[in-house]
């Protein structure tokens, strides 16, 4: 499914507020740490094939039928949401992911599926914001938007995309993956609207980026190194949020960063990181 909001859900806001707070107690993995800039993007399995325990979805094996684990029992109120809106036969997975104060690399998802198996059983992405807000930002290809409290949206990861939340704010989504089905309208309870809606009141409206402040990007440069790598993605990523600064304006400017400090081990982390987080998962292109 291609990214658009398909749904509302109205909370109870004393029983979404006792399991936000029951969230802290459980165990939350750190799976993508070279996707993250700034403070980590957490997450927690709520319902997996096997019900077992597991930090990424590769943990697993799609083929056995999906089962709620310990941190999903621990939830009663999320799980009750889950089992509200989506067919739960074809639920392959469900977790809660929680970002403050960072922002992620602009990535693809699924490109570590391999297997016909894998391909069918993980095929759609829904995300359900339980907790946000006006710092919680979007981002698909060259566009930044904000997902409202409560709102339920079908995201395309097989396109670029990342997340931010530029403060303190804890982010919290609760993301659903779904198996291939003849009509998508089948993996959900609730009346989806798959017409393709995208309200221009979601969109982020960002000033354009000024050539100085351009310059001023592209001058760090000047001090990019492998111990700092991660920090200089960061702010160009967070300056993607803020302005708008043309097509591909991150890994843009990240090459250009990178061909002007001159370095050939920065070049090199560049393309590493691109095609890592963007078309195959690689080995040893985690962050230095």
């Amino acid at each position: 499914m291609r990214t658009q909001l398909i749904g509302k859900i109205e909370f109870d806001q004393v029983r979404l507020s006792a399991d936000l707070d029951r969230s802290l107690e459980v165990t939350y993995a750190e799976p993508y740490d070279e996707f993250a800039c700034g403070r980590p993007w957490k997450s927690v399995m709520l319902l997996a094939p096997g019900g077992g325990e597991g930090g990424v979805l590769a943990d697993f094996d799609p083929r056995r039928p999906s089962a709620f684990t310990k941190a999903g029992e621990h939830l009663p109120y999320i799980q009750e949401i889950i089992r509200d809106n989506f067919a739960m036969e074809h639920v392959t997975f469900a977790r809660l992911v929680a970002l403050t104060d960072g922002v992620l690399v602009p990535h693809c998802d699924y490109v570590e599926m391999s297997t016909d198996v894998e391909r069918q059983r993980i095929a759609h992405r829904v995300h359900i914001v339980l907790s946000t807000s006006e710092s919680a930002k979007f981002n698909e290809t060259d566009s930044v938007y904000r997902m409202r409290e409560g709102e339920i949206w079908a995201i395309d990861v097989t396109r670029p995309h990342s997340a931010g939340v530029i403060d303190n704010t804890r982010r919290v989504h609760l993301l659903v993956d779904l198996a291939y089905v003849d009509d998508a309208a089948d993996l959900f309870t609730f009346d989806a609207d798959l017409s393709g809606n995208f309200p221009q009141a979601n969109i982020c409206d960002r000033p354009t980026l000024s050539d100085a402040e351009r310059e001023g990007i592209l001058s760090m440069s000047s001090v990019i190194d492998e111990e700092n790598f991660m920090q200089v993605m960061g702010l160009v990523v967070r300056k993607h949020y803020r302005n708008d600064g043309g097509p591909d304006f991150v890994w843009r400017s990240m090459n250009e960063i990178a061909e002007r400090s001159g370095n050939s081990t920065i070049v090199k982390m560049v393309s590493d990181l691109y095609r890592h987080t963007n078309i195959v998962r690689i080995e040893g292109a985690h962050r230095k």
